[in-house]
């Protein structure tokens, strides 16, 4: 979690520019962006209660910007999670997620935006379903629903200062067969052409 805070406060640190000089900028609209970000997943994987845990991972995104507000992204991440609990159980998720993103670009520097994406995710380890014990199958439903700031440093560089999203999946866990998980994310964008 201390790296996580340090992460965000390095992205707010290296955007000092006050807000009146980002109203004068252009508006500013890429072809296409490439992101990489580091990510947090607060997750209640064990059936019933919390039972919470935490992962660590990162995401790979690619994102075709049709005009200055609607995209449509692919995004590809990874977490993983070890010694569960002190139970010495390990968990690995991938998730391959695809859907639409909604982007404020009015503000020049600073592009608050929203998405909605849909896919599957795969779950691996000793604590994954279908393991030793745990009814199900590895494979499941996966969904994510967020939001974040994205502040551009160049015409070519932009930062994640923060993304937070509703992580679902639908493991079956003999309960409830969901998860509703907490995502947090951070990271760098490379922003590809111009419109």
């Amino acid at each position: 979690m201390r790296a996580l805070i340090r992460l965000v406060l390095l992205g707010i640190a290296i955007t000092p520019c006050p807000l009146h000089s980002a109203l004068a900028v252009a508006q500013d609209v890429p072809v296409a962006e490439v992101g990489a970000d580091y990510n947090y997943v607060h997750t209640n994987a064990p059936p019933g209660g919390c039972g919470c845990f935490s992962m660590n991972g990162g995401d790979g995104w690619f994102a075709y910007n049709f005009n200055s507000s609607v995209s449509a992204v692919a995004l590809l991440s990874g977490q993983h999670a070890s010694n569960i609990a002190g139970s010495g159980a390990d968990l690995t998720l991938t998730s391959y997620l695809f859907g639409p993103r909604y982007s404020w670009r009015k503000s020049g520097r600073y592009m608050p935006f929203g998405q909605l994406l849909f896919g599957g995710a795969h779950a691996g380890g000793s604590f994954a379903p279908g393991s030793a014990g745990y009814p199900g199958s590895s494979n499941a439903f996966a969904m994510t629903a967020g939001a974040g700031l994205d502040v551009r440093l160049t015409e070519r560089f932009a930062v994640r200062v923060f993304q937070a999203d509703y992580y679902h999946t639908h493991f079956a866990n003999g309960v409830n067969e969901h998860q509703n998980n907490l995502r947090i994310s951070v990271g760098l964008i490379l922003r590809l052409g111009k419109r």
